[in-house]
């Protein structure tokens, strides 16, 4: 039979087959290819002044209905009065569940339920913060709801004494789980009598000596919307918010800030929390270093490579990869306005809990003893640079990010520099920041597990101070 094709067709076919006959590229693995280097340009958030002097965060973004709205204070837990620890938290649940305005509760819960408003307050040492995320249609009728538990709030006395009993069983409750134990206990060995020693929610007996009179000042020392942060982020009118907030908020004095100093460095010391576990729960630390600190970038990524990266990061490779110890094992440095905490932790089988506490402490000796690696240092910085993106994921997110900056007392053009600091860091940086901020011989070692079963015994790291907690959901003395 006569073939029809046209004559290019087949010579295509041809050049098909000889390709298909050809050796294939070599394979590149993708760790050599070469990328541009991460760029982003955060989102331009304007700050706007507001009569009463609080500054407002803002960012219009028109790609979908919604509005999003937050005020932030510096009124969290470390502001708690000594015997009324959780009066901050007390405070922002209640102003939220207590009605507001000329609304009782159950008036505002439904006014907010109607319109799908979402209102959230919380509290951490730092701050009480309030949130409000609904449809844009129904900004100018839920801003001004919000306005009013900030302002003149009611703080229903049922609303109030439901919160308590709630906040009396959590406390009830808190040495159910042994990671809640060591994480509260670690903080008391740490900042000892500071106002950041205690737990947020409050301690045994704390919320039977709160009374209105001490709600009221709280919030009339602390939550005055003249010493908050705002920001409003979405498809909203930016006149009319800034009209409301004008119309509900009048001048007032900014609060100080009232915190004592940071307590001293102290001596090595171990603390064995006798119980009867399947595993020891290890946490080891001390002071870290404040969100403004000027080695925040040094510090994160050493802490980067000693602990609080992947499976790549030096005491998890070791715990976990090599010996086969714990599934987890890991290192942290929090930040606050004040000191924060920097610290280890690991759960590992009775039996092993000495030796897994002898390798996070080599560890830390070994990251202030010699350089890091090239290549653990070019994965630090990638991990950390990756994951600034994140941070800018809504328009919300962007606004809270700009008024952290002022909320910490950073610079304004933090975010805009932020990848490149974190390029510049080198390994002697990283070495420095160790050596500076890491103290082994100064640590505080909290063990919760079995002294029978743990061999060789704690005794090695020092002399063991036994540390009693009562069991699950048993009663505690008040003023312990």
């Amino acid at each position: 039979m006569h073939d029809r094709r046209h004559p290019l067709i087949g010579a295509f076919a041809v050049l098909l087959l000889a390709g298909a006959c050809a050796a294939p590229p070599a394979a590149r693995h993708p760790l050599d290819l070469a990328l541009p280097p991460l760029r982003l340009e955060p989102p331009r958030v304007e700050r706007l002044l507001l009569d009463c002097g609080a500054p407002l965060y803002i960012l219009e973004d028109r790609s979908l209905p919604l509005f999003g709205f937050f005020g932030l204070a510096r009124a969290g837990s470390a502001w708690d009065p000594q015997g009324k620890e959780g009066l901050a938290a007390l405070v922002a649940e209640t102003i939220r569940t207590g009605g507001a305005g000329r609304l009782g509760p159950e008036e505002l819960d439904r006014e907010l339920e109607f319109i799908a408003a979402a209102v959230s307050t919380t509290a951490d040492q730092d701050a009480v913060s309030i949130s409000l995320s609904c449809l844009s249609r129904d900004a100018e009728r839920a801003l001004p709801l919000v306005c009013d538990m900030l302002a003149r709030p009611a703080f229903d006395p049922g609303r109030v004494e439901l919160r308590k009993e709630q906040v009396r069983e959590i406390i009830r409750r808190r040495n159910d789980e042994p990671r809640q134990i060591v994480g509260r206990e670690f903080r008391r060995l740490v900042y000892g009598g500071d106002p950041y020693a205690h737990p947020v929610v409050g301690e045994p007996g704390a919320m039977d000596r709160i009374g209105r009179g001490d709600i009221e000042a709280f919030h009339g020392d602390r939550l005055a919307p003249a010493g908050m942060i705002f920001g409003a982020a979405g498809d909203f009118d930016r006149a009319t918010v800034v009209r409301i907030l004008n119309g509900a908020f009048g001048p007032a004095p900014r609060a100080g800030e009232g915190l004592p100093p940071p307590p001293a460095a102290g001596t090595r010391r171990v603390t064995l929390i006798e119980r009867e576990t399947e595993q020891a729960h290890i946490i080891v630390g001390h002071l870290g270093i404040r969100r403004d600190d000027p080695d925040y970038f040094r510090v994160m990524i050493m802490n980067e490579i000693l602990g609080g990266g992947s499976f790549s990061s030096r005491i998890l490779e070791r715990v976990r990869v090599r010996e086969g110890l714990a599934y987890h094992a890991a290192t942290a440095f929090t930040t606050n306005l004040r000191d924060g905490l920097f610290y280890a932790v690991c759960q590992t089988k009775q039996e092993t809990a000495a030796q897994a506490l002898r390798i996070i402490l080599e560890e830390i000796e070994r990251i202030r003893s010699e350089p890091v690696t090239p290549d653990e240092l070019a994965a630090a910085k990638e991990s950390f640079s990756n994951s600034f993106v994140f941070r800018f994921a809504t328009p919300l997110s962007s606004v809270e990010q700009a008024a952290s900056l002022e909320f910490y007392g950073l610079p304004a053009d933090y975010l805009e520099t932020y990848l490149d600091r974190v390029a510049g860091v080198t390994a002697g940086d990283v070495l420095a920041a160790a050596r500076a901020r890491l103290h082994p011989d100064r640590a505080a070692i909290l063990v919760l597990g079995d002294r029978s079963r743990i061999s060789p015994p704690l005794e090695e790291f020092g002399p063991v101070r036994p540390l009693f907690v009562p069991g699950p959901s048993a009663p505690e003395e008040a003023d312990r």
